[in-house]
């Protein structure tokens, strides 16, 4: 059986010693992607309720995507804590505001869903105005702090006695504040620092390429600065530029079958959820068989069953990879089309976000002619021999 969790025993240094951080406190960590902050927060917990006797009621393992949220829950299982220290921020928002502020949760009213800002704007009122529901959570673990914005970094503060923050701001995945204002509300709430730094995810061929899809120079230089110097041979990443949709898809379904012979765990990811559902259709007609890794729908339905812990390929949106790992990821239909759908100032960093996923060897795919502007990148890349594009 597949695991993402590695043991205490090979986490890093720096690891080690955020895992076992005296008490009480807050604590910001922040680290590259890669570098285990997810790993460091899970054997946080593990420490605290099995080391420090701290009663799992008074601890949450925070997260910001349902599908994190579910394989973190699985690997909860593995290791015999229970499952529930991992939920959804606002998952956690809601269930606050139904306890404490109105039995009606905001909705939005186009579409009927539940108006995750409003409520946790209730939530922050009502933290603010009653005293006595503050210091609801003992521990607060909080994975991704960059996409938090102050306002929730707020509610944090008021909610929990001891917290323990991680970010990487390169990995921001929206930009509805500034990395001033995060970083400001971050250090407002925390008192500690840590940096991890030593124990790279990808290996350093694929943190180069993905550098390429920093904007700023210094941020890229000092991300590279921080990734691991390892003498692992992988093979060399792959851009594809086909002369057709169905060559592209022809040249995708035999790298996936290349990757399933070598027993890698699969990542492949898109722009959107429609895209998804499609390329998983077309893929099966040609025999793979995928998992798609996506959120619930509006009726609260998942769309199919997946399970992290085995080998087959998932299928999953840049944004919904966030935390994840694979051996190898794919990410075809890079063409201008299907990248119109994500804001530009925002599609470098979903574009590096996905790539950062892997660990060993990416592979991307566009139809010629078709292609988004971001190319341009990759060919940059090609020149410096951090990739290889064929046609």
């Amino acid at each position: 059986m597949m695991t993402w969790l590695r043991d205490f025993s090979e986490l890093s240094p720096e690891q080690k010693k955020i895992v076992r951080m005296p008490l009480p406190g807050r604590c910001l960590v922040t680290g590259p992607p890669g570098s285990g902050k997810t790993q460091t927060l899970v054997h946080r917990a593990a420490y605290l309720i099995k080391n420090q006797k701290i009663s799992p009621e008074r601890i949450r393992l925070f997260v910001l995507n349902d599908i994190l949220e579910t394989m973190l829950r699985q690997e909860m299982k593995r290791i015999d804590l229970p499952e529930k220290i991992v939920v959804l921020f606002d998952r956690w928002c809601r269930s606050f505001f139904l306890r404490h502020v109105s039995n009606d949760l905001p909705r939005i009213y186009v579409n009927g869903r539940i108006d995750d800002e409003k409520t946790r704007l209730g939530v922050l009122e009502t933290l603010r105005r009653k005293k006595d529901l503050r210091g609801c959570i003992s521990y607060a673990l909080v994975d991704d702090g960059e996409d938090l914005n102050p306002e929730a970094m707020e509610i944090l503060h008021l909610a929990a006695e001891n917290i323990t923050v991680t970010t990487a701001l390169h990995q921001k995945s929206c930009k509805k504040t500034s990395s001033d204002s995060l970083a400001d509300a971050a250090l407002n709430l925390c008192k500690k620092n840590a940096l991890l730094s030593r124990d790279f995810r990808s290996s350093i061929a694929i943190a180069r390429l993905a550098s390429f899809f920093i904007e700023n120079t210094n941020g890229r230089e000092e991300y590279l600065s921080q990734a691991r110097n390892d003498q692992k041979e992988f093979p060399s990443s792959l851009f594809y530029m086909a002369p057709s949709e169905e060559k592209e898809l022809d040249q995708l379904s035999r790298y996936i079958q290349l990757r399933q012979v070598k027993e890698e765990n699969i990542g492949i990811l898109l722009p959107t959820n429609g895209l998804v559902h499609r390329l998983t259709k077309e893929l099966e007609e040609r025999g793979i068989l995928l998992e798609k890794a996506i959120p619930m729908d509006a009726q609260n339905v998942i769309h199919t069953p997946y399970d992290f812990r085995n080998n087959t390929p998932k299928i999953t949106t840049y944004h919904f990879a966030k935390g994840l790992s694979f051996d190898s990821v794919l990410m075809p239909f890079l063409t201008a089309k299907t990248l119109s759908d994500i804001p530009v100032d925002q599609r470098l960093r979903q574009l590096f976000i996905g790539m950062v996923r892997a660990s060993r060897w990416i592979y991307l795919s566009t139809v010629r002619g078709e292609e988004c502007e971001e190319i341009q990148l990759l060919k940059s890349a090609e020149k410096e021999g951090h990739l290889t594009i064929f046609r």
